[in-house]
């Protein structure tokens, strides 16, 4: 058995912590995404890990979350200070991605903060219903998915992914949990 990787993000470079990322297991990669220090180097490390196919949604919502997009969330691009545009960047993108559907639906690992992603969305319908939205604007019918598997026991919904579904395609992926219940 194989032990976790564990990492200490205050000490390197950016290159010391991408190739770290790098050279992780895909069983710890969704774990070290989760745990990355956003005042180190956010933008080059999270970047490539949130760019990879077989990432969550529910590390998705956990990365994004902890990059605490509160701060910049109601200041117009052109306001940010200098010395967080990457971290917007990071933030605009993973939010993209979120939107497009483009991580995996698949049983999270751990769930994200709850309450605050739920605070999260209440903020963003009090803006809608005073005609109004910040820079992130998360759809919540895909960010549902992860609400109701954290609700639901992990036996009611079987939504793990087939890594033999994988090698077929993502839309395999995708669609496998749904084949699977009607077999």
């Amino acid at each position: 058995m194989q032990m976790p990787i564990r990492q200490d993000w205050s000490q390197g470079c950016a290159d010391a912590h991408l190739r770290a990322m790098r050279r992780a297991p895909r069983s710890d990669l969704a774990r070290l995404a989760c745990s990355y220090d956003w005042s180190a180097h956010p933008e080059p490390v999270l970047g490539w890990v949130m760019a990879q196919r077989r990432i969550e949604l529910a590390v998705a919502l956990t990365v994004f979350l902890r990059g605490a997009p509160e701060r910049f969330n109601y200041m117009p691009k052109r306001d940010v200070p200098p010395q967080h545009e990457a971290e917007a960047r990071l933030l605009d993108n993973i939010c993209l991605r979120i939107n497009s559907g483009y991580y995996l639906p698949a049983t999270p690992m751990a769930a994200p903060d709850l309450p605050r992603l739920e605070n999260w969305l209440a903020a963003q319908k009090a803006d809608r219903a005073e005609g109004s939205g910040g820079r992130w604007i998360l759809d919540e019918a895909i960010v549902e998915r992860v609400l109701i598997q954290a609700a639901a026991p992990a036996e009611a919904m079987d939504t793990r992914l087939d890594t033999a579904a994988l090698r077929r395609g993502r839309l395999f992926a995708l669609l496998a949990p749904l084949l699977r219940r009607r077999a």
